[in-house]
């Protein structure tokens, strides 16, 4: 992707939550590895797998995994943006930072510009109209063609001069042009000065960040609702309700178009957030003499020239009354979605899409808010949509993305998977329901910066919620089993997931009192990062690749990252294609995550630092996070022996010596010369059958010894438990050492048996204890 912005482009030139004190019950004992000469790590299995690879499926996968080691020879790069630790809470100047990282897209235009900004609502506000207002207002004198309300320029002039004119003159324009219809009490649009106001960010954590916009125009209607009310006070408008906004400067500050840009930028965001179905945000930024566009879309930003507004009063009426239009979908709303408000509130909702046999239908929300969100400005903007079908009652799962144009469409990928076990199935879809190009003036997208995407809505099978919400140990080793067998079947139908997480991974769906059909009870989603296994190099995507966390990456994959976000990719030749052992490798780490995050019963505990940073590093200190994760002197917790059968602990630390054993593999192949590296990894790759079995048996046989246990033994767990030695690591090391070089605490065996006593049946917990998370 090229990253050399032409001119005008103005980018061509840590605060987070610390971490809970270590506590010596809550972290790291050094526990023994299972030996690295063991029959099941060297491959070879000691009897027959319950469930084994059939003959064809095994000849589908060895042929497909040939194809994938010839043709992908070429990583696409991860986005500059995991190059660097995310931030926790950021305050204002670390999310200009971000948001800097994260436009690689941004286009300045010339006098087309002015001919765009020119153009646009010229079909909604009549030039004779805007010449009689001109007229007749007082704020605008035609003899001398200037706002008479608005100051001078001056060396002295202060932006607090131009809050009251402006409030005044938008709202005038929007009474005259936008409000002239609408009955009294109808919707709203109103300017309201907020540049004091303390205006509510929303983000995936809970936050106190907020930001000021100069000029908010509050904006009623079945696409907005009032901020939530804090306390007894009311709040008149936020990023939920308003329109657009304004941003003022005086032409002496000369303050830079980067400047500006980042500014509007963290504004832009938000209304991107809590207005979830916007696909273009339009704003200005106004001067005593002058006014900017800018126009905010998936796709990145455009901007125009400043405007003289005395001499083309017209174009700047135009933008005023175009920018807060009673008309939705001219303010760049998906109207196929829409709520009902009662109180300024939403409070249900509907959206309408199409059958698979081309009928429209309308579904009811089940949440007035999307259950999977996105927080970026530029990207693939993946949200998705529980809904209910209006006559049988029926949950479906509603995703919308903006994809590249160079990608293939999920859709397609969900079309082949038709099916399959262990993969969420497609209802219908709607292939291309915009494109970012449309938004544009015409010259811009032809401009080298500038990557089209098309809006495509796929309708699910509407599965469990994701695996974290799982209700015994039995039930989360049997979602990623079949998991895990649904990306071998994907395979199978040359396709590469490339994307697994935890919002990835479904539970099955339940019918009342029943389990999930055999074979999904886990099903695997989110197939719009996936490729076609014989796909060419000349068809890599030149769109950077974002997955949706950077949580559970491989190794690998993170190890193509970028050292920092301006820097140049790491040269493909030393970073191959992702391939399947990437995505088991990921399914390992979510495993992990959760046998430390809950007991089996799904209560939640405090997750050990370690891994709670894999989240929020760089991806240069996620790989050695990961590194001491799967180190030979891995960790496990004594009490996490005590949380959970001793099946699940087995399986985590087969998994993790097999991954390791992989890594140990790719590492070796990465260092010897390209003549032979080629050959060497499709001999390891051509082993696909044998890795997938050697997971899938490991999986297999926990379910089968906790089923021969039977639901009784089950949740009796092993109490006796001797003194165990916890080592701390130093908590402000940025790292931690794998063999945790530090002073030794012995923990008496009645502290362990105390913590042991917690593990009882659900309905006998005490009040502190976390209530347990619960499945659909």
């Amino acid at each position: 992707m090229s990253q050399t912005y032409i001119s005008p482009n103005p980018f061509s030139a840590e605060v987070t939550t610390p971490p809970k004190a270590y506590r010596a019950l809550r972290h790291p004992a050094v526990t023994p590895c299972r030996p690295r000469d063991e029959a099941w790590l060297k491959d070879e299995l000691p009897r027959p797998l319950a469930m084994q690879i059939e003959a064809a499926d095994k000849k589908t996968l060895e042929r497909n995994t040939g194809s994938f080691a010839t043709k992908q020879v070429k990583a696409t790069p991860l986005a500059p943006k995991f190059s660097k630790k995310d931030q926790v809470d950021p305050k204002r100047d670390d999310q200009k930072e971000m948001i800097e990282i994260e436009l690689t897209s941004v286009i300045g235009l010339g006098d087309n510009g002015v001919s765009w900004a020119e153009s646009l609502y010229i079909d909604l506000v009549d030039t004779a109209d805007i010449d009689d207002f001109l007229a007749r207002t007082k704020v605008y004198n035609t003899k001398a063609h200037r706002w008479v309300t608005l100051p001078r320029s001056a060396k002295k002039l202060d932006e607090n001069k131009l809050y009251k004119p402006y409030v005044e003159i938008i709202n005038l324009i929007l009474r005259w042009f936008v409000l002239k219809d609408c009955k009294e009490g109808g919707i709203l649009r109103e300017a309201i000065d907020t540049h004091v106001k303390n205006l509510a960010h929303q983000e995936e954590y809970v936050t106190i960040r907020w930001s000021r916009p100069d000029v908010s125009v509050r904006a009623e209607g079945p696409y907005f609702q009032v901020p939530e009310s804090k306390g007894k006070i009311n709040i008149q408008v936020g990023f939920s309700n308003m329109s657009s906004f304004m941003e003022m400067k005086v032409e002496n500050r000369k303050v830079s178009v980067k400047d500006q840009l980042l500014q509007v930028g963290i504004y832009v965001r938000q209304i991107f957030i809590q207005q979830p179905n916007r696909q273009f945000v339009r704003v200005l930024l106004l001067t005593e003499k002058g006014v900017r566009l800018f126009h905010f879309d998936r796709s990145g930003v455009l901007y125009t020239p400043f405007i003289d507004i005395h001499k083309d009063p017209h174009t700047f009426v135009r933008l005023v009354a175009g920018l807060n239009s009673l008309h939705e979908p001219v303010l760049g709303f998906d109207t196929s979605i829409k709520w009902k408000i009662e109180e300024g509130r939403k409070v249900d909702g509907t959206l309408t899409t199409w059958r698979a046999d081309n009928r429209p239908i309308t579904y009811q929300l089940c949440d007035v808010d999307p259950v999977v969100a996105f927080r970026d400005i530029c990207g693939q903007a993946t949200q998705c949509w529980s809904v209910s079908d209006p006559e049988t009652g029926v949950r479906y799962l509603v995703k919308d993305c903006w994809k590249a144009v160079d990608r293939i469409s999920e859709h397609i990928h969900l079309k082949d998977a038709q099916g399959l076990p262990g993969v969420v199935q497609m209802v219908s879809f709607e292939p291309n329901r915009g494109e970012t190009k449309d938004f544009r003036e015409a010259d811009s997208i032809s401009h080298e910066d500038f990557l089209n995407r098309v809006s495509v809505r796929v309708i699910l099978d509407s599965c469990g919620n994701s695996v974290e919400n799982f209700k015994s140990a039995r039930e989360l080793l049997c979602a990623f089993r079949d998991a895990i067998t649904g990306h071998m079947k994907l395979f199978g139908k040359d396709i590469l997931h490339r994307d697994i997480s935890m919002d990835t991974i479904l539970l099955g769906r339940r019918a009342v009192n029943l389990e999930p059909r055999q074979g999904d009870c886990g099903l695997l989603s989110g197939l719009d990062m996936a490729i076609k296994v014989y796909r060419d190099t000349k068809d890599v995507s030149i769109e950077w690749r974002t997955p949706v966390s950077r949580t559970y990456l491989s190794i690998g994959v993170l190890s193509g990252c970028p050292v920092s976000p301006k820097s140049t990719p790491i040269p493909s030749s030393t970073t191959p294609a992702q391939d399947h052992l990437d995505d088991l490798e990921s399914f390992l780490y979510i495993y992990g995550h959760l046998i430390y995050k809950y007991n089996e019963d799904g209560v939640e505990f405090e997750v050990p630092r370690q891994i709670s940073r894999w989240k929020y590093e760089s991806a240069e200190d996620g790989v050695l996070l990961k590194k001491v994760f799967l180190n030979d002197t891995g960790v496990i917790f004594p009490e996490i022996s005590l949380r959970w059968p001793q099946e699940c602990i087995n399986v985590l630390h087969d998994f993790r010596a097999f991954i390791s054993k992989q890594i140990t593999l790719k590492k070796e192949l990465s260092v010897e010369p390209l003549i032979t590296r080629a050959e060497r990894y499709k001999q390891l790759l051509a082993r696909i059958a044998t890795h997938y079995n050697t997971v899938l048996h490991l999986f297999n046989d926990a379910i089968e010894s906790l089923e021969a246990k039977g639901p009784e033994a089950n949740n009796n767990i092993n109490t006796t438990v001797s003194s165990l030695t916890v080592v701390l690591p130093d908590p402000d090391s940025p790292t931690p050492q794998p063999k945790f070089a530090g002073k030794q605490r012995l923990i008496p065996q009645s502290c362990l048996l105390a913590r042991a006593a917690l593990k009882r049946a659900q309905e006998e917990y005490p009040e502190e204890v976390p209530e347990a998370k619960r499945g659909l």
